[in-house]
């Protein structure tokens, strides 16, 4: 344990770039594998620029090479995209087994019929959660030169990304919910036939 936390500390700007690359390439395959067209993705900028962007995200890994402040930012993101990640993996299950367009259907009917204080309330709370756990680790690590430091910067930075990702995401289909309810119905309706008497 000695020589491998030696080694790290000797070797930390490749080990932090690796550590990086690995966890944005867990992100982008695990989204990939999941959304293939983006229909499922809370990100409104990836959603909008599209894979190109999401691959080039991966040039990140530069980052601890950026002078002597670079590992910070780095080591921040990796926890970031670390969580991502294992979000990704848990819902992946079922993408994959109803089929994006499906899934995304399914998920447009449960915001058409849940009320928005249920949905709202939850990415609240899934998100003061986890930044909560970032906070009460950035209160026994309060030094911006620790690691740990950054390890809840991380955390937190994720709390914050539901928050604003998933809302987003939420406010979209509230959207789509309210204009096909007030679309007006493409059948027109026809008169009824005047039904014959059958007397002479």
């Amino acid at each position: 344990m000695a020589d491998a936390a030696a080694f790290l500390a000797s070797h930390y700007r490749p080990c932090l770039a690796a550590a990086l690359f690995a966890a944005r390439l867990a992100d982008v395959v695990s989204t990939r594998l999941a959304t293939p067209k983006l229909r499922l993705e809370a990100n409104p900028v990836v959603r909008k620029l599209g894979w190109p962007f999401a691959w080039a995200t991966l040039g990140v890994c530069v980052l601890p090479y950026v002078a002597e402040w670079g590992w910070a930012p780095a080591l921040a993101i990796t926890v970031t995209s670390l969580q991502v990640s294992a979000s990704n993996f848990s819902r992946l299950p079922f993408s994959r087994t109803l089929g994006e367009e499906a899934y995304a259907e399914l998920l447009e009917r449960v915001h058409a019929r849940a009320p928005r204080r249920l949905i709202y309330g939850c990415i609240a709370a899934s998100s003061a959660l986890i930044t909560s756990a970032g906070a009460l680790l950035l209160l026994f690590y309060p030094n911006p030169a620790e690691p740990a430091y950054y390890f809840a910067v991380g955390m937190i930075g994720y709390g914050l990304a539901i928050a604003v990702h998933f809302s987003l995401n939420a406010r979209r289909m509230f959207q789509r919910r309210s204009q096909s309810s007030t679309r007006p119905s493409s059948v027109t309706s026809q008169p009824t036939p005047r039904a014959r008497s059958s007397a002479p």
